[in-house]
C-alpha cells in the first residue's frame, strides 16, 4: 500500500481515481486546487503525487516547484486534459516523472502509477503486484449504454462500470446514443443533457416508449430545475448533476435494476 496525493478540479477524475486506487489498497488523498493541494502534500507526505496540468489557485507547474521545494525524491505524475507535447519536456526538465493526457483513459494513469510504484525507492516496498492471469469473466449484471460527448468522462464511466461487471456501451452523440440504444435495447441509459446531433432530452423523448424496459439516468452540469422537470416528466427515473459521484451512481444502477428484474 502506498500514499497517494490526487490534485485534479475535476471531481470525476478525482472521485474515479480515489476509487480505482483505494481498490488495491492505496491510502488516497486528494484536493481540488493548487493550494490545498500543495497544504496537502506537506501534512500528508505522500509516496505519488497525481497532478493536474490546469488548477485553480496555483497552476499544475506552480504546484510542482512548490513540491519540489519540499521534496526532489517524491514522483509526480502530470495530467492534462489534451495533448501537449511541447509542455512535456517543461514539466519532466522541472521533476515530473511522466506526463500523460486523461484523453488517453486513466487505464493509463493506474498503469503509470504502478510502474511508478515499483521501481520507486519512496514507495511502499509490500506493494503485491498482480501477475497471475486474470480470471474468466463472469456473466454480466446489465447493458449500460453511456452517452457524453466528453471523452474523459466517457473513458471514466466505461472503466468504473465495466470493471463493476457490466457490459458498457459508449456514443459520444445522441444520434449514436439512437442507434446503440435501439440495437442492443440496454437495461440502463445513461445521457449527457447536452450533445452534439441531439441532446439528451431530445434522445430521451424519442426513446422512452420506445423502450420501456430501459430505465434513463440524464447527467448535466447544471442545476436547471426546469430541465430536471422536463426530463424526469418525460420518462427519465433519475437526473444526477456532474461531476457525478461513482459510487453513488453505481448504488442507483443495483437498485433500479433490482427494481426492473422485480417488475419484469
Amino acid at each position: 500500500m502506498a500514499k497517494i496525493l490526487i490534485i485534479d478540479d475535476d471531481g470525476i477524475v478525482r472521485d474515479a481515481l480515489t476509487v480505482f486506487l483505494s481498490r488495491d489498497r492505496h491510502q488516497v488523498f486528494t484536493a481540488s486546487d493548487g493550494g490545498n493541494g500543495v497544504l496537502s502534500f506537506r501534512n500528508n507526505q505522500p509516496d505519488l503525487v497525481i497532478l493536474d496540468r490546469e488548477l485553480p489557485v496555483m497552476t499544475g507547474s506552480v504546484v510542482l516547484q512548490k513540491i519540489r521545494e519540499i521534496s526532489i525524491k517524491i514522483p509526480v505524475i502530470i495530467l492534462t486534459g489534451y495533448d501537449a507535447p511541447e509542455d512535456a519536456e517543461a514539466y519532466l526538465r522541472d521533476g515530473a516523472s511522466s506526463f500523460l493526457s486523461k484523453g488517453d483513459g486513466l487505464s493509463n494513469v493506474l498503469a503509470e502509477v504502478d510502474r511508478v510504484l515499483g521501481v520507486g525507492k519512496t514507495a511502499t516496498q509490500t506493494i503485491e503486484r498482480r501477475h497471475a492471469a486474470p480470471p474468466e469473466p463472469g456473466p454480466s449484471k446489465g447493458v449500460l449504454l453511456v452517452a457524453d460527448d466528453d471523452h474523459t468522462i466517457l473513458n471514466v464511466l466505461n472503466r468504473f462500470l465495466t470493471s463493476a461487471g457490466y457490459d458498457v456501451l459508449l456514443a459520444a452523440d445522441g444520434d449514436i446514443a439512437l442507434e446503440l440504444a435501439r440495437s442492443r435495447k440496454p437495461d440502463i441509459a445513461l445521457l449527457d443533457i447536452f450533445m452534439p446531433k441531439k441532446d439528451g432530452l431530445e434522445v430521451l423523448r424519442e426513446l422512452a416508449e420506445e423502450l420501456p424496459g430501459t430505465g434513463f439516468i440524464m447527467i448535466t452540469g447544471n442545476e436547471d430545475e426546469e430541465v430536471a422537470k422536463a426530463c424526469l416528466n418525460s420518462g427519465a427515473f433519475d437526473y444526477i448533476q456532474k461531476p457525478v459521484n461513482l459510487e453513488s451512481l453505481g448504488n442507483i444502477i443495483k437498485a433500479r435494476l433490482l427494481i426492473q428484474k422485480t417488475q419484469g
